[in-house]
């Protein structure tokens, strides 16, 4: 993400989502109890793709070690629009 403004994020790499599809195929029934009515793939692409959002916005320096829950919700809505900031 760039100080002016947050960037798309690439795709994930399309071993990453089969292997992501085949984890959830196999776990997503037993946890819920329920066939999903959203296809898998597109299941394991938003998952991968918020992981790596959040990879970034807790990237060394931009977050303090201790930090509480509610410091990173808020850090996550400054990265993604820097109009969020405090005293702006």
């Amino acid at each position: 993400m760039s100080a002016a403004g947050p960037t798309a994020s690439p795709s994930p790499a399309e071993d990453d989502v089969q292997r992501m599809t085949a984890a959830l195929t196999d776990v997503a029934p037993r946890l819920h109890g329920i066939e999903s009515r959203t296809q898998t793939g597109q299941i394991a692409r938003e998952v991968l793709r918020l992981n790596d959002a959040v990879r970034e916005a807790t990237t060394p320096g931009r977050l303090h070690y201790g930090a509480q829950p509610a410091d990173f919700m808020a850090a996550l809505l400054v990265f993604a629009d820097t109009s969020n900031q405090a005293g702006e």
